[in-house]
């Protein structure tokens, strides 16, 4: 029984070290399964709204470092209700559109004047917002870009739980290896006497005689 005590306590402890170290993340899926956590959205601003000049007959663009995960949302106001064309591309196909080869696009829109927009980008990466102005006359932009997640929030047992398990662990291995100490049996009372002769014990005090020997006490 201390060997299986204490063989549990030792794998806690193990437990309890990747855990420290991996941190409470590890545990999210297996908390949200058992109801431990609960969510908030979160928006972060990526970009304020921020004027864009955008020559004639030519473009400008900005960019952004956005994760898989994410949400971004934004908005485009062209001034004097003129349009450009907005597209949303990644860094190689943003490399291929820039030399006039195809190229694939996450977001497009040809007539943009006031538009609005959401997409979730399909890989981490950096991505680039263009602003395509294919008429003579320069246009000018305002265009903001804002970062929307899902922040899962663990209840504190969980977020402390590698503390925990190494407590636990801590404990049964202690419990383990203090069981395991035999203690020290109480000395035999002899109540009779020992011969001389044979070295045997003789359980009656008052024999004179050895019961395995027959040889006289005295």
């Amino acid at each position: 029984m201390r060997r299986t005590v204490l063989a549990f306590g030792l794998l806690l402890v193990l437990a309890a070290v990747f855990l420290l170290n991996q941190g409470p993340q590890v545990l999210v899926p297996i908390a949200g399964t058992l109801g431990l956590t609960s969510h908030y959205v979160k928006e972060t601003v990526i970009l304020s709204p921020t004027l864009f000049s955008i020559p004639s007959s030519n473009y400008t663009y900005t960019s952004a470092n956005l994760s898989s995960s994410s949400q971004v949302t934004g908005s485009l106001q062209v001034s004097n209700g003129r349009q450009v064309a907005f597209y949303v591309m990644n860094q190689g196909n943003f490399s291929l559109w820039q030399r006039r080869l195809p190229s694939a696009v996450v977001l497009f829109q040809p007539v943009a004047i006031s538009y609005n927009f959401t997409f979730s980008p399909p890989t981490a990466g950096t991505y680039f917002f263009i602003f395509d102005n294919q008429d003579n006359s320069p246009r000018s932009a305002v265009f903001n870009l804002n970062l929307i997640e899902d922040v899962a929030v663990v209840s504190p047992f969980v977020r402390y739980a590698g503390l925990e398990v190494l407590i636990v662990g801590a404990v049964l291995s202690y419990l383990g290896l203090r069981g395991g100490r035999k203690a020290t049996p109480p000395p035999t009372d002899l109540s009779g006497w020992k011969c001389k002769y044979c070295g045997a014990v003789n359980d009656d005090s008052t024999a004179q005689f050895c019961a395995s020997c027959d040889r006289s006490r005295g």
